[in-house]
Order: structure tokens, then C-alpha cells, then sequence
């Protein structure tokens, strides 16, 4: 019986060798090295970039004043109208124009009539000077500074008596309409119907957008690298459509407001615009050609020194590279590598120099 027992128990030890080595030959491999992608370098043209943004404008504003300061009776245009050269803008109330002007022309003779006797006496004064320098009394410069008189005189008639206005009352008597002096778009309107205004400031500013223009503010380091005639990249905020724009101007100062340099585009002639939308600028600071390029993210660095690893057969090995020109996804490689070596581009963070590597296409978990 006890015999019986043990060939028992060496049946079923034999048995369960035998499984486990079953499970040992099905159980699945892990493979050896770190999984990696790789990518072959290549070179290509490199640009640098940077982008403003600003605001569309109009190529000239011209604002039309009332011609004499007094009450609007109407206005018939609001900011956004097209309006032609010689359209009504709006109308002068003459009602009150008429008082104006008695009271005006009444000040205006009596002013004349001053003026006018100054200048008589200089030009008596100028008679008795060339009289006595015919006789040998006084000198020329007697005469020139006569002569003088009479100019200064003259002058200060003419200026007094237009600055007085009456001729420009006599006009919106005769018609108080005032029109526009351009085709263009109406982007402002300061004048209100029945109320009073002044000739000095711009009642209605119309402006002219054959030729719209972009406008832009830039830094100092950007401010050297854009000059006249420089073709840029302008997209515009409610179409998403980018254009090419011309650089007309770019400021030598800063201004006092924004302590940037403004920058003025030109925009294609036909392009449909409004005024004040806004349009983001892209301005090249910098270019290479035939330069061999890596994506940016591929670089490491150790103690301010910058590397990639490279694969060869089935070992990555760390290169030390310099690096020029940054450009938005892309880095100019200037020494380290000459093109078509096999780039690690994921899983670098995970390698040490000679390390063994498995190269993958995609992610592996």
C-alpha cells in the first residue's frame, strides 16, 4: 500500500513539471530596447516670424467743417454711408443766420472803414517819404521802411476782414447746404440736427477707401527688420482671408502715445474692407535656405548644452548639436548633423547614450 501511495505522488509531481513547463514556452516576450520613433533629416528653408495686429484704415480722412458757426437744421448721412463729391451732408439753419449776418455787417463796415484809413495813412506816410528823399532830407531806408507800412497795413486789412466771415455767412445765406468733397465712406458725424456747432471742428469726416491701409504699432526689435516695400501677410479678421500688403511707411520715432513705431500697409485696391476692422500682420524677421532642419521639440538639454539621439542599427546615441534660426515648429541645426541620420522624435526623454532601441511607428503602451 505505502509503495502504491508514492508511485502516486511521483505520477502527480511529474505531471505539474510538466505543466509549468507548458506555461513557460506559451508566455509572451517582452522585446529588448526602449520603443522609439525616428525621423531622417532632412534640409530645407527656414523662416522667423512675427506677428502684429492693427487696424484697417482709410488711405485719407477728410473732414468737412460747417462753414460758419451756427445751428444745423438737418442732417442726412450717418456714419457708414457711401456718399459721392457733392452730396448734401447736412443743411445750416439760416433763420438764425440772418441776425447774424446784420449784426455781422454792421461790425464789418465799421471795421473796414478803420482799416482802411490805416492803410490810407500809410500810404501818405510812404508819399511824404519818397518826397523828402527826392529833396535829399532823409534817406532811402526811409522810404523802404514806408514802404513797409503800407504792405504791413494792406495785409492786416485783408486778414482782419476775412478772419470777420461775412463772406462765408453770405453763403450758407445763399445756400446752406454743405456737401462732401470726395467719394468716400462716412466714418464720422459730430452735427446734430437743431443744434448749435462751431467752423472749427470737423462736423462729418468722410473717408476715402480705394486705397485702404493697414496700420500697425511694432516694438524697437521688430521696427528694424521692416522697410518700404517690403511684402507682408495680412489676414483680416471677419473674412479669415489673408492678402499680401506693401509697407508704405514705417515710422522713424516712436510715438509719444505708445512708445511703438507705426507701421502703414497698403492693401490690394479691389480688397472689401470696412474701416477699423481689425487685420493681424505677419512680419519675416529672419530666412535660411538649404539648412538642416529638425522639429524643435526633438532637442534636449543638459546644463546648457543641446542634443538629439540619433539611431544606429538598434542603438540610439546622444549628438551634441548648436542650434540658429527658431522658426515656429522647426530649428536650424548649424553643427551636429549634416542630414539623413535617423532622428529620435519620441521617446528621447527615455534614452541614455548607447542605449538599445526598438523603433515603433506611432505610440506604444
Amino acid at each position: 500500500m505505502k509503495r502504491c501511495l508514492t508511485l502516486l505522488f511521483a505520477l502527480v509531481l511529474a505531471l505539474g513539471l510538466v505543466a509549468c513547463s507548458g506555461e513557460e514556452d506559451t508566455a509572451p516576450q517582452i522585446p529588448a530596447g526602449t520603443a522609439v520613433e525616428v525621423m531622417t533629416v532632412t534640409r530645407g528653408d527656414l523662416a522667423a516670424s512675427s506677428t502684429v495686429t492693427g487696424n484697417v484704415v482709410a488711405n485719407r480722412d477728410v473732414p468737412v467743417m460747417p462753414p460758419v458757426a451756427g445751428k444745423v437744421k438737418e442732417v442726412k448721412v450717418s456714419p457708414g454711408d457711401a456718399v459721392q463729391k457733392g452730396d448734401v451732408l447736412f443743411v445750416m439753419d439760416t433763420a438764425d443766420l440772418r441776425d447774424t449776418y446784420d449784426t455781422l455787417l454792421t461790425s464789418y463796415e465799421s471795421t473796414k472803414t478803420m482799416m482802411d484809413e490805416q492803410v490810407r495813412q500809410a500810404q501818405q506816410a510812404l508819399e511824404n517819404a519818397q518826397a523828402l528823399y527826392e529833396m535829399g532830407a532823409v534817406s532811402r531806408n526811409s522810404v523802404e521802411q514806408a514802404q513797409l507800412g503800407v504792405m504791413q497795413a494792406e495785409t492786416s486789412r485783408t486778414t482782419t476782414l476775412a478772419q470777420m466771415g461775412i463772406d462765408d455767412v453770405v453763403d450758407v445765406l445763399n445756400d446752406p447746404n454743405v456737401y462732401a468733397t470726395i467719394d468716400g465712406t462716412v466714418t464720422s458725424v459730430a452735427v446734430t440736427g437743431g443744434v448749435m456747432t462751431s467752423n472749427t471742428t470737423a462736423g462729418v469726416v468722410v473717408s476715402e477707401i480705394g486705397k485702404p491701409q493697414a496700420v500697425v504699432n511694432v516694438s524697437e526689435t521688430l521696427q528694424p527688420f521692416i522697410a518700404v516695400g517690403q511684402q507682408v501677410d495680412v489676414t483680416l479678421s471677419t473674412s479669415g482671408e489673408t492678402v499680401t500688403g506693401t509697407v508704405a511707411s514705417v515710422a522713424g520715432a516712436v510715438s509719444s502715445n505708445t512708445a511703438l513705431y507705426q507701421v502703414n500697409i497698403d492693401l490690394p485696391e479691389d480688397l472689401q474692407v470696412s474701416i477699423g476692422m481689425f487685420a493681424t500682420v505677419k512680419f519675416l524677421t529672419d530666412q535660411r535656405q538649404d539648412v538642416v532642419l529638425i522639429p524643435s521639440e526633438t532637442i534636449l538639454t543638459e546644463d546648457g548644452q543641446q542634443y538629439v539621439y540619433i539611431v544606429t542599427g538598434d542603438a540610439a546615441f546622444r549628438v551634441d548639436v548648436t542650434t540658429g534660426l527658431v522658426g515656429a515648429s522647426q530649428t536650424e541645426i548649424t553643427s551636429g548633423l549634416q542630414g539623413g541620420e535617423q532622428l529620435v522624435v519620441r521617446g528621447q526623454t527615455y534614452l541614455s547614450d548607447g542605449a538599445t532601441v526598438r523603433i515603433v511607428e506611432g505610440t506604444e503602451e
